[in-house]
């Protein structure tokens, strides 16, 4: 058995409006998805959160990762992963867009042994294996008033959900407040909420926002400062009892290992899309075990093929907390046969389905795509 092709496509999606969030404007939303079958007509279906430069993924599979692939025996997933891996390593490339183009590859050949071993991939990945899991609405962003948002907040309730994400740091902080502060009058103590600041705050302005929300009772205040920033993090836990969140935008357990080991976190949130796919995932919760840090599945704007492998991780992962469950509107949120677990009194369940549970329409894909490519064995690789 031997893996004998992989594709790729490069999609991006004009969003029919803007979404402001934390610092940010979107316009686009841009992802890849990867293919790869074996010589006996297996397949495995992953993707690469490139939200900012989807065809750069494309180079990368094509023109260095699939040397470490085609070939391979498909059953060796964590051999794959870190000989992709330990090749650059030296060079550097142990995050971005090196890191997230392995994403799509470890993903799909997980959903390829999950569907051999005809299970779900929350059962195959022979975790803790509980596949009924809190989940949050993600998210509210930023809009004109207050009064937009309560409303949207109030959608996500009406769905089901009982813990919302409300983005801040895209306004002045009165706005961020006010926002908050009518989303409790709406609800009172029935749903829990959480905010994002994207790493758009400096040390100061989260420590101000920390301050003032500190009444809102709020579960978590994720990515309140840059991911390097580890001294704004120290000033938090100094000035504040609330608890923090970080992890998407870090991508190995070595690089977390500082956040971590000074407890500067509560919740620990790796993308299975980013950091090398479930298995990057893996190493990472399992480093945050020693410090009693909670894993929380981050998607953030993926289709549902990362959708669902956060909620697989999450169903398999000891010390969970709630995990990301991606509400907003997104032309490709559904660009697979295979949906989002409904939502139900703030949990969803997973079902029996072999794999991610879901299948691709190639010939839709081919028609979306800014750029596809398929590398089989007769690619002559230009890598080094």
């Amino acid at each position: 058995m031997k893996i004998t092709e992989i594709k790729c496509w490069a999609l991006s999606e004009e969003l029919g409006g803007s979404w402001r969030i934390s610092g940010q404007v979107w316009n686009r939303i841009n992802t890849v998805i990867v293919r790869i079958r074996t010589d006996d007509g297996q397949e495995g279906v992953g993707e690469t959160n490139l939200r900012t430069a989807p065809r750069a993924g494309l180079a990368i599979i094509r023109d260095h990762l699939s040397q470490h692939v085609l070939g391979a025996d498909p059953r060796d997933i964590e051999g794959i992963w870190w000989s992709m891996f330990q090749r650059g390593r030296p060079r550097g490339h142990t995050r971005g867009f090196y890191l997230k183009a392995m994403s799509g590859i470890d993903m799909a050949l997980w959903d390829m042994a999950a569907r051999r071993a005809n299970e779900p991939l929350w059962r195959a990945l022979n975790g803790v294996g509980k596949p009924k899991l809190p989940v949050y609405a993600s998210a509210v962003r930023v809009f004109d008033t207050v009064e937009e948002a309560v409303e949207k907040g109030q959608s996500f309730v009406d769905s089901g959900h009982r813990t919302v994400k409300v983005m801040v740091a895209g306004r002045e902080q009165s706005y961020d407040i006010a926002v908050l502060k009518g989303l409790r009058e709406q609800f009172g103590d029935s749903i829990d909420l959480c905010v994002d600041a994207n790493s758009s705050y400096e040390t100061t302005q989260a420590v101000k926002f920390a301050v003032s929300a500190r009444e809102l009772d709020l579960l978590f205040f994720e990515e309140p400062v840059p991911p390097d920033n580890l001294r704004g993090y120290r000033r938090l836990r100094q000035a504040t009892p609330m608890a923090l969140a970080a992890g998407q935008s870090e991508f190995t357990p070595f690089a977390a290992n500082p956040i971590l080991s000074e407890g500067l976190i509560d919740f620990f949130q790796p993308n299975a899309g980013r950091v090398g796919g479930p298995t990057g995932v893996r190493y990472m919760q399992h480093a945050a075990l020693p410090h009693d840090i909670l894993f929380s599945a981050h998607v953030g704007a993926s289709s549902v093929v990362n959708g669902l492998a956060a909620l697989h991780l999450a169903a398999a992962a000891p010390q969970r907390t709630v995990a990301e469950y991606w509400e907003d509107e997104s032309p490709l949120i559904n660009i697979a046969k295979g949906a989002y677990p409904e939502v139900k009194d703030g949990y969803v369940e997973l079902s029996e389905e072999p794999g991610l549970g879901v299948t691709l329409e190639e010939g839709a894909l081919d028609d979306m795509a800014v750029e596809n490519v398929v590398v089989d064995e007769s690619h002559k690789s230009i890598a080094q």
